[in-house]
């Protein structure tokens, strides 16, 4: 099957962000995307944003806004991560809007294709802290061009195994949904703290560490070669390890950076709304370790504070409103330092009630594995099947 560089047959075009210092460009009517917000769309549509623009804003970054039919792609971050617009939405530099010219190609088929390639913008993605893609290399990728016919077919069938991933997304938003209202109810505010239980500085009950720096010059001889945690294994709640890569280190490394069950794994930086994403490590592989771009929280009282409780808590809005508050931020990304880290203040409820919470999200995660709803690998392998022509 021929292919197509992309930019033969679509426009391709990033956004921009208005300075954040003029008060004239921010609050209007004009939709602004950022990440965030293709995350929420959930590879879906995309009309309304969190944050908007003015006519002024948007003219200081040249105008540029996209509207029905564009395919907004992430290049930063959640590399890959799409939404179609409807409407008219501008959207920050890490953003691209990509359009069809013409009929040649079906928006459906493009958004498809793109998510079939997930994998291979993840490994080609460059940085450190926060993983991107050039406006070139999307310009330059290559996509298989079967007749409409046949893309609109491929597109149909995609969409019906699609609806059934979707089912089981909303089935574990709606738990998840249940989880924070169980939170409220037993703990109440997680920011205002208002049934006033005791509140500890996280460096006095916990203790943290950074992780190894890949390129660290060591001695072979001695070395050893360990799998180790990325930011991309480290989500907001739970552990992605379909992908586990393994690194060379020194002896000294490997004993410093070696994972416990127990330890609550932290991001140190990527979009501002995902500040200090984690989970609590379980030992779901042997002998792992950590990269440097990760805190690992161990808890030095477990009868004080249960790190699946303090994980929580740090994912609740109490840790969100503080990271933001004091991360170091950059364009379109936010970033946390050790000592900022151990400063953050959980509150500490009675081990027992701790302990009932702990109870409830176990069973809500148990009913998370056991959806009823087809497996999300389906769509992937359909997906792979469909631009491999073997649909």
């Amino acid at each position: 099957m021929d292919t197509f560089a992309l930019s033969d047959l679509c426009s391709i075009q990033s956004g921009g962000t208005p300075s954040r210092g003029n008060e004239l460009y921010w609050g209007g009517n004009v939709p602004w995307a950022k990440i965030s917000d293709l995350e929420k769309a959930g590879d879906g549509f995309i009309s309304d944003t969190e944050e908007r623009i003015t006519e002024e804003g948007l003219k200081a970054i040249r105008s540029r806004i996209f509207d029905t039919g564009t395919l907004l792609f992430a290049m930063y971050g959640s590399v890959g991560k799409t939404a179609v617009v409807k409407g008219e939405v501008s959207t920050n530099q890490a953003i691209l809007g990509i359009k069809p010219l013409n009929d040649k190609l079906d928006l459906t088929y493009l958004m498809y294709w793109l998510r079939s390639q997930q994998r291979v913008f993840e490994r080609d993605a460059q940085g450190v802290a926060q993983k991107n893609l050039s406006t070139g290399y999307v310009r330059d990728l290559r996509i298989p061009l079967p007749p409409l016919t046949e893309q609109k077919r491929i597109a149909a069938i995609l969409d019906k195994a699609d609806a059934i991933r979707r089912k089981r997304q909303q089935a574990i938003q709606l738990a998840d949904e249940f989880l924070r209202a169980v939170f409220l109810d037993m703990f109440g505010d997680p920011v205002t703290n208002p049934k006033g239980w005791d509140e500890a500085i996280l460096i006095d009950v916990a203790d943290i560490r950074s992780g190894v720096t890949k390129g660290k010059k060591i001695d072979p001889t001695t070395a050893v070669t360990l799998p180790y945690m990325r930011v991309a294994n480290v989500q907001d709640g739970f552990l992605s390890l379909e992908d586990i890569q393994e690194i060379t280190v020194s002896p000294a490394d490997a004993e410093k950076c070696k994972l416990m069950a127990g330890d609550i794994l932290l991001t140190e930086g990527g979009d501002p709304d995902k500040l200090g994403r984690g989970h609590v490590w379980n030992d779901e592989v042997p002998n792992c370790i950590h990269q440097n771009h990760i805190f690992s929280l161990r808890v030095t009282d477990p009868s004080l504070i249960r790190p699946e409780f303090l994980s929580a808590q740090i994912a609740s809005q109490r840790g969100k409103r503080y990271f933001l508050k004091v991360g170091k931020q950059t364009t379109g990304i936010a970033t946390i330092n050790k000592t900022v880290l151990s400063e953050f203040e959980p509150f500490i409820p009675p081990i027992e009630i701790q302990d009932r919470y702990i109870r409830i999200a176990n069973v809500i995660r148990e009913l998370k594995a056991k959806s009823p709803v087809a497996n999300m690998g389906v769509f992937e392998s359909l997906s792979q099947k469909a631009f491999s022509r073997e649909l």
